[in-house]
């Protein structure tokens, strides 16, 4: 019969158990299923050991080739996952009733200034020196006689008359022609050019004058003022020339700032026609004269609107192109610096990039640069009344403000809180607590009462936005803004992550910035009412990692169990950058946590975490010691084959095969509750304990066959003359006999690391996900365990007594596959008991050394009671003694690592993330302007 693809190893060894010690019927069995005998090896619990014909879905690597017996066997490798760490996230203490944050009421967010709707408007220069000189650059001149003062001047100095001095007078021309430059990275130079308009036609009246406003040339033009009478006018495709004689007022850059040459071009053309047809061009320019073309500056009057420095009359200093790159160069230097200062800010308007501007001199006196920040896409986020730094470059501008000195730093910040002081509170507090992640120390010393007093505004707002079903639209879309704008700066997000925890739920977005701690945001999904805490379970399905919800898993080996049950209202998934968030599906569907190929990179693990634990899963390499590796229903398992003395061992056996299970690493309950049945003070309290790592644990006890292949004796009393046999688990062996059974097996697998599991090991790989008395349920049966029947737990039913072992695997293996942890034989731990504190705890040991009186044992035995099978039972014993009763499981470590050993480093920027700490693994053994919405016994 054809084998279907999904049988594997594990089915062939429930097969074999069915034939019991019949090694005919063991070979009929395996041939149905394909599989073929190849001698000289023993199988942990079979004198077999087979090779698979055909691919096995589930078997890691390629099928091996039968082999000559003298070949090694190849070594095969796995490309298969599992959850290498687990760490416990200590969660905030929550704050008493006195340290809440008051309430964030009306006035907490309202701006602090009311009268006005903005900062008074601060001119490029003041009337007082600007009106002069506008005034002087457009009045025509005319000659009206002699200047007789002059020339007796002259006459009383003895200076010889060549020459009568002319009495000039200037006024008003009967035309004047003013062109106003709208093009947008214009923007910050608009209300100069609007209060400069003003002035004009309050001192000169609207006679005779005409407005063109243009869009970055002379030949876009947007509007004629005074609007001609004609409904049908339309636009012309030139400014029409004006009467010879005539000044023509220019408020533009001439395309200096444009970005784009034929803007410049555009303007000169323009001041050439205007001069050939007699009339005078006056530009009045936002720029320094370094920024001024000669050829421009002889065709037209040029005026530099700079704040220092005269505002005479300019003859240009650009006359070739290596002189505009250069000039171009010392800008974007001086931008940079302009960028850095405005990085914390949320929106700079144009009043707040002007005063930005004006904090040292080198900038101070270079207008220019107000444009050349207003247009620098896509360093600059563009929108119509505001600027801000885009959040793909606010990380780097934001650590280029951090190097600014300390005083330049407070200035920054003070002209920011004076220029936002008319908007609402959420600006100002945003822009001070992103100021506090990157400035000086000493400049935070300067504004600790600030930042303290946006602290607590914060914590209000986040106490505002846990608030379930009280999330508005509003908050949510300014909490969406904020951390969009926001998610590339870590320190930010990092410094301040309690307090935006809170606002990252309220914006209902399922990824988190990288910056914002786990702790942080499982604290804030657990005081929203609103998300309903969720039985689910992690598995392992063809395409990946998957969350099932209901806290249910499909059966099958297609659907293999990953960690155990977790119960939670949010899952957090990480791998070292944003956090995205899965809602567990109430009704079970399965989603997907992450594709196969997204955990083929053992260097790139996932974080996974749920309720106040952070677990990593990754790509688990196979041991060095193992033959192979794979999945199966019950999670990962490894075949390791154990070279045994052959001249002593029976049926001249050389090699027995044991399987061992994946452990992972997780977190459980340990110790018993105060209502569970026939418990001991010993067990409790109970309490939380955190594995942090995971090991490979022998499937069963130690057998009779693996003992004497390693040790070349068997010290049993249940052998096979006295209802014993190889298959069944070695006992009559004490601690100190174990510890020498380790090392003669790390003799035999070069680079693993042999020891027994710590008695928290124990309990958490018995219990597999479990709280109930027994890793079954709350009650027993002798076909569940091999224990003395004529003592039931809690009130039971009798039953069989069997008083003697059963061969190992042959009764039910828990949720991981791992058999007879309840009864059959006691099993040592590498510990001794400790005392429970009820404490969290986090990798738990008890008592080790050479003094330690006695180690711990745990489960039960084929004598005892019932109740002493639990999960929970604790017993000791002196290392030195050896018992019927006695025999133990062992574990299996690596010298090298196996897969990933590390949680994700914190890395800043878009792709950080938090995450911290060495740990080892399988085999190792060791996150526009936005809105303001607010404005224990043995027998």
């Amino acid at each position: 019969m054809k084998r279907q693809p999904q049988l594997a190893r594990s089915d062939l060894l429930q097969a074999l158990a069915l034939a019991g010690d019949d090694d005919e019927r063991q070979r009929r069995y395996a041939g149905l299923l394909e599989f073929v005998e190849r001698p000289a090896a023993v199988f942990g619990t079979v004198s077999v050991a087979l090779q698979l014909m055909t691919h096995i879905v589930g078997f890691a690597g390629p099928a091996p080739s039968p082999l000559p017996e003298s070949a090694p066997a190849d070594r095969l490798s796995a490309p298969l996952f599992a959850i290498t760490a687990c760490r416990r996230l200590e969660l905030p203490a929550e704050a008493s009733e006195a340290a809440r944050p008051a309430a964030l009421t009306d006035a907490r967010c309202a701006p602090r200034e009311r009268h006005g709707e903005a900062a008074p408007f601060v001119p490029l220069v003041r009337r007082t020196r600007l009106w002069p000189a506008l005034k002087h650059s457009l009045l025509e001149v005319h000659p009206r006689g002699v200047d007789l003062p002059r020339l007796l001047r002259e006459l009383a100095r003895a200076q010889a008359v060549r020459r009568l001095p002319a009495r000039q007078q200037a006024h008003w021309g009967c035309e004047l022609l003013v062109v106003w430059d709208r093009a947008r990275h214009l923007q910050p130079y608009q209300d100069d050019f609007a209060a400069l308009f003003a002035d004009l036609r309050q001192q000169r009246g609207d006679a005779g004058c005409t407005l063109w406003l243009v869009d970055g040339s002379p030949r876009q033009i947007r509007q004629r003022w005074p609007a001609p009478p004609s409904s049908s006018f339309r636009s012309p495709a030139a400014i029409p020339p004006p009467a010879p004689g005539s000044r023509v007022l220019i408020l533009s850059d001439a395309g200096a700032l444009a970005g784009w040459p034929q803007a410049t071009h555009d303007w000169r053309d323009f001041a050439r026609h205007l001069v050939a047809g007699g009339a005078q061009p006056v530009f009045w320019a936002p720029l320094a004269p370094a920024q001024i073309e000669v050829e421009l500056a002889r065709r037209a009057r040029v005026f530099c609107l700079q704040p220092r420095g005269d505002l005479r009359r300019q003859r240009g200093r650009l006359a070739d192109e290596e002189q505009r790159q250069a000039e171009r160069q010392r800008l974007a230097v001086l931008r940079e610096r302009l960028l850095a200062r405005m990085a914390c800010c949320i929106r700079v308007e144009p009043a707040l990039l002007r005063a930005l501007r004006g904090i040292t001199p080198a900038t101070a006196k270079e207008p220019a640069l107000e444009a050349l920040v207003w247009n620098h896409p896509p360093v600059v986020y563009d929108s119509l009344v505001s600027r801000a730094v885009a959040a793909a470059h606010v990380a780097r501008y934001r650590q280029d403000f951090e190097e600014l000195a300390a005083a330049e730093q407070l200035a920054a910040l003070e002209q920011t809180l004076y220029i936002h002081a008319w908007r609402g509170r959420a600006t100002e507090a945003t822009e001070l607590l992103v100021w506090q992640a990157h400035a000086r120390d000493e400049a935070k010393r300067d504004a600790a009462d600030r930042i303290a007093e946006a602290e607590r505004w914060f914590a209000a707002l986040g106490a505002r936005a846990s608030q379930a079903g009280r999330t508005d639209p509003q908050l949510r879309q300014y909490a969406r803004d904020l951390l969009a704008r926001n998610a590339a700066d870590f320190a930010w997000l990092q410094a301040h992550s309690r307090a935006l925890s809170p606002v990252w739920v309220a914006s209902g977005e399922k990824t988190a910035p990288a910056g914002l701690r786990p702790e942080h945001l499982l604290q804030a999904i657990s005081e929203r009412d609103d998300l309903p805490l969720l039985a689910c379970e992690l598995g392992v399905q063809a395409q990946g990692l998957v969350l099932f919800g209901g806290g249910e898993r499909p059966a099958g080996p297609a659907h293999s169990r990953l960690g155990s049950p977790l119960r939670a209202r949010r899952l957090l998934v990480s791998a070292g950058g944003p956090t995205r968030v899965l809602d567990p599906d109430p009704a079970g569907r399965p989603q997907l946590v992450a594709p196969l190929a997204r955990l083929a990179d053992p260097a790139r693990p996932l974080t996974v975490t749920a309720g106040q634990h952070s677990y990593l899963v990754g790509r688990v390499e196979r041991p060095v010691w193992a033959q192979e590796i794979g999945r199966d229903a019950h999670g990962l398992y490894a075949i390791v084959e154990i070279p045994g003395q052959a001249r002593k061992a029976s049926a001249g056996a050389r090699t027995v095969v044991q399987r061992l299970r994946y452990i992972e690493a997780g977190h459980f309950r340990m110790g018993s509750p105060p209502s569970e049945p026939e418990r001991y003070d010993v067990e409790g309290p109970q309490h939380s304990v955190t594995l942090s790592a995971g090991f490979w644990l022998a499937d069963t006890a130690c057998t009779q066959v693996l003992w004497e292949a390693v040790m070349g004796m068997n010290p049993s009393h249940f052998h096979a003359k006295n209802r014993g046999g190889p298959q069944h688990p070695v006992e009559q062996v004490s601690w100190n006999d174990v510890q020498r059974f380790l090392r003669a097996l790390e003799q035999r697998l070069p680079g693993a690391i042999a020891s027994l599991p710590s008695e928290a090991e124990w309990e958490y790989a018995c219990r597999a996900g479990t709280s109930t008395a027994f890793h079954f349920g709350d009650q027993l049966t002798p076909e569940q365990v091999n224990y003395d029947g004529n003592y039931p737990y809690a009130g039971g039913r009798k039953g069989l007594y069997r008083e003697s072992t059963v061969p190992v695997g042959s009764l039910p293996a828990n949720a991981w596959g791992l058999y007879e942890m309840h009864g059959n034989v006691w099993e040592w731990c590498s510990d001794g008991r400790r005392t429970y504190a009820g404490r969290d705890e986090t990798d738990p040991r008890g008592p080790e050394g050479e003094a330690v009186a006695e180690r711990a044992l745990r489960g039960g035995s084929w004598s005892t009671r019932a109740g002493n099978a639990r999960s929970a039972f604790r017993f000791a014993n002196a290392p030195g003694r050896a018992s019927r009763l006695d025999g133990f499981r062992f574990a299996l470590r690596s010298t090298s690592p196996a897969g990933a050993t590390q949680w994700p480093a914190p890395r800043s920027g878009v792709d950080g993330a938090a995450g911290r700490g060495t740990v080892a693994a399988p085999g190792t053994g060791a996150a526009t302007s936005f809105p303001d919405p607010f404005d224990r016994g043995r027998t």
